[in-house]
């Protein structure tokens, strides 16, 4: 609700200029497009951060297998014996079995957190790059706004239309981070 609130105030903001452009009024508002996510993905620091958080996801899988494992064998054993066990140690047992699936659910959650944390944590100082870099070139070529053309969280783009490649500037931000560009 929130971003259609801002679309309609600023598509309404971008009307109120248009009439003082036609009666000679004011100057153009110059309006560019860029892909923020496309820039990222042609980094080379977007690679390394890719790899980290590749071998960070990999070790945490494997504290999160082993400790199933172990729950697995407990539980076949239980499974394979359980009738003979003595109420005592069934209950023992089974008490065992609810802290170890407790313990490992646990785990999980704290897994996802501490790859998401980490996650965060290396891509901050590309993002803040990148958009430096956006800000720099839309001063540098004159743009009053700057607008992102990927998919925002509602799953659409914050940029709606654009009929003209001159107004993108993604190749001049890649160019400005020192990316060769390749498109």
């Amino acid at each position: 609700m929130k971003k259609i609130s801002f679309l309609i105030a600023f598509f309404v903001a971008l009307s109120g200029v248009k009439p003082a452009i036609g009666q000679g009024g004011g100057a153009a508002v110059k309006v560019g497009h860029t892909s923020s996510t496309y820039i990222l993905s042609q980094l080379p620091e977007t690679k390394k951060v890719q790899t980290e958080l590749e071998t960070v996801k990999t070790q945490l899988e494997k504290v999160l297998q082993e400790k199933s494992k172990v729950f697995e064998e407990k539980m076949e054993r239980y499974q394979a014996s359980g009738q003979s066990m003595s109420q005592a140690v069934r209950e023992t047992t089974e008490a065992d079995l609810q802290k170890l699936q407790t313990e490992l659910r646990e785990l999980q959650g704290k897994s996802e957190t501490t790859f998401m944390d980490k996650q965060q944590a290396l891509f901050k100082p590309l993002f803040e790059k990148v958009n430096k870099a956006i800000s720099d070139v839309g001063k540098e070529q004159g743009y009053m706004y700057i607008l992102n053309g990927d998919t925002g969280a509602v799953g659409n783009p914050i940029l709606l239309y654009s009929g003209s490649k001159e107004t993108d500037i993604t190749d001049l931000v890649l160019k400005k981070l020192g990316v060769t560009v390749t498109r």
